[in-house]
């Protein structure tokens, strides 16, 4: 089966995984092993690595490949694994591209450089790895991470181009992720890229999601998508009210360190967070899971 053929599987819930770490900062290869063939075990549709939940930004070249050539013989070829790429070099970026495609990836994906950029640059970076990256391409508009907002004109003159596979879009903005879903005469791929707004995107033409907390509660997400996808829309929105309660609470005590004192909870070491990112205390991540066992999280 070809990359492109197995990446037409995406469509629906794909973790953007954590990455694990040893206490010396190393990549926990074992952990990171295990963590991916549970979610593939649940049911997920696809994997997203290294991406903002996983610090791609933070870890260096050498990393990054290493976590994406891990996942991807986890897998083996039973969901697409997309890499995330972005670095704040074009350059960079696409040998990070090639080498991760080389080492199994499907895709790759790149949120826009940290730095000011124009339009025109930011339609030049896109382009320049659109047309040149060895596989399939996401685009990945985040503007409160990147400081810039993929504007609709641009994403459509983007979407002529053949290698642009689709876009998952962190924004929050429903109103303009319709406008997204509707290119191509609304044969456009994109993912919704917050988890707590997971029934919106669909409804507006949202292909899947790519999310964080789905690393933790992968099922909750795909009965959700289930239902949605089934006609069973009041079964769909118990669901995503059960999502809004969920991310209230990982997010009172900040998403990522919550996300993986959870997932030590279940079982897995996933080791300190890549600083300058904390973790919670003893305190805190006994209040953290207390406060998520007194959610009604059943189906």
């Amino acid at each position: 089966m070809t990359s492109s053929e197995t990446l037409s599987r995406a469509d629906g819930i794909v973790a953007a995984l954590l990455t694990p770490y040893r206490a010396d900062g190393s990549i926990a290869v074992d952990v990171l092993r295990r963590h991916t063939a549970r979610l593939v075990d649940a049911g997920i549709d696809g994997l997203y690595v290294c991406g903002s939940t996983g610090d791609g930004v933070a870890l260096d070249e050498d990393a990054r490949v290493l976590c994406t050539r891990v996942v991807a013989e986890a897998v083996d070829g039973e969901v697409p694994v997309i890499a995330h790429v972005g670095t704040n070099s074009t350059e960079l970026t696409l040998r990070l591209a090639d080498r991760c495609v080389g080492v199994g990836a499907d895709a790759v994906s790149s949120i826009l450089p940290s730095i000011p950029l124009t339009e025109a640059e930011v339609r030049d970076y896109f382009l320049d790895l659109i047309r040149n990256a060895p596989a399939p391409f996401i685009a990945y508009n985040f503007p409160a991470r990147s400081g810039v907002r993929l504007s609709i004109d641009l994403l459509a003159e983007l979407a002529c181009e053949p290698n642009l596979h689709g876009l998952k879009n962190t924004s929050g903005d429903v109103f303009e992720m319709s406008a997204f879903t509707r290119l191509r005469d609304g044969d456009f791929r994109v993912w919704n890229g917050h988890d707590e707004v997971l029934y919106a995107g669909l409804s507006v033409g949202a292909c899947g999601a790519i999310g964080s907390t789905f690393n933790a509660f992968p099922t909750l997400y795909l009965d959700l998508l289930r239902q949605y996808r089934d006609g069973n829309h009041e079964a769909a929105m118990t669901r995503q009210r059960q999502v809004e309660d969920l991310v209230r609470v990982l997010a009172g005590y900040g998403v990522m360190p919550s996300l993986r004192a959870v997932l030590d909870a279940q079982g897995l070491d996933m080791g300190p967070s890549r600083r300058p990112l904390l973790d919670l205390d003893d305190a805190g991540r006994r209040r953290l899971l207390d406060d998520i066992a007194a959610l009604d999280l059943t189906a």
